[in-house]
């Protein structure tokens, strides 16, 4: 870290617990979304969950959608569903398989595939939306990784890494990232959320790692440390094209993220939890909303649309560089995948 984090108020830490249950009513909604006429979007993880219903509501305001999903099949499935519920959209849905954050070798032919398919059109919005959250604290990547920081923050820098060159253009007004977070940012660990002398936990046994929470905790810190310090590492031409690059906690939503919970959590889940739909309300507020300017870059997305701030030593992290040292060393991480 750069410098040593400053205490953090656990009753502030509870209190943005309890506004993830019950937070503000979207404001921003489909009626406010303007039209995306070829415009182009990538949304990760897009086969299910929150990633499928913005591919809806973004392809129903007719956008051309990249969804770039590990399981082909999945995700010509759910193409077909969208397109059947939207048959007067002048969208197009292209399903980009094989693309698994847990084997980082399968990123670079994924982001080759994106690039044949855009060709010379502008790229406009990149919505990283693809994760893990198990509820085990045992899963490792092929690559020997923690499983959860590899899917949540590795896989999307590397897949980022490609995506700049055609992205990084002026080609069109409308350009946005999403890195999709979560309140459970909160429950990282206490330097600014990350455990730096070892993010991926592969030098200590799997008994030696701490909580899936706090490992998923981590996971999502660094997204809120990646939305800021990609537009740091871009700054020039981030200005030049008047690019907004964010994070987004979507909120505590039914999905298939949680799709191996059991007992209480299963409960709590269908108790106390929003429909997916909710989550796509966020993203695409971080991704569409006018209110979002150049002067944002960075800036926390909650749910259903609003912006806040994370946990105070995260928010200092953001701003002493401790964001960027992150990156760097994710960076470091994945340059042989390059």
């Amino acid at each position: 870290m750069t410098e040593p984090a400053p205490p953090y108020s656990k009753l502030n830490v509870l209190c943005d617990i309890y506004y993830g249950f019950r937070p503000n009513k979207p404001t921003f909604l489909p009626q406010d979304y303007p039209d995306l006429t070829d415009k182009t979007a990538i949304v990760t993880g897009s086969n299910t969950g929150i990633g499928l219903q913005v591919v809806k509501l973004l392809y129903s305001k007719n956008c051309n959608v990249l969804s770039v999903v590990r399981t082909k099949s999945k995700g010509d499935a759910a193409r077909d569903e969208t397109i059947a519920e939207f048959p007067a959209s002048k969208g197009s849905i292209t399903v980009i398989g094989g693309c698994d954050y847990l084997d980082l070798t399968t990123v670079k032919p994924a982001a080759s595939k994106i690039k044949d398919i855009i060709g010379d059109k502008p790229l406009n919005l990149i919505i990283h939306n693809a994760a893990l959250m198990a509820s085990v604290n045992t899963a490792t990547s092929k690559q020997g990784y923690e499983a959860m920081f590899q899917t949540n923050v590795m896989g999307s820098q590397l897949l980022q890494h490609f995506l700049d060159p055609i992205f990084l253009k002026k080609d069109d007004d409308l350009k946005r990232i999403v890195w999709v977070s979560s309140g459970a940012h909160l429950l990282g660990f206490k330097e600014y959320g990350i455990n730096w002398d070892d993010p991926t936990f592969e030098n200590c046994t799997v008994e030696e790692r701490p909580s899936a929470n706090t490992l998923y905790g981590q996971s999502k810190a660094a997204n809120i440390f990646q939305a800021k310090a990609w537009a740091s590492k871009n700054k020039e031409k981030v200005d030049e094209i008047g690019c907004v690059s964010v994070s987004c906690y979507p909120g505590n939503l039914k999905t298939d993220l949680q799709r191996d919970w059991n007992g209480w959590l299963r409960i709590l889940r269908r108790s106390l939890f929003w429909d997916g739909i909710y989550g796509a309300y966020s993203e695409l507020y971080a991704a569409l909303s006018p209110k979002l300017t150049t002067k944002d870059q960075g800036a926390y997305v909650v749910p259903f649309g609003e912006v806040r701030d994370p946990r105070e030593d995260v928010k200092v992290g953001l701003t002493n560089g401790s964001d960027l040292k992150l990156w760097d060393w994710v960076n470091d991480k994945i340059k042989e995948f390059f």
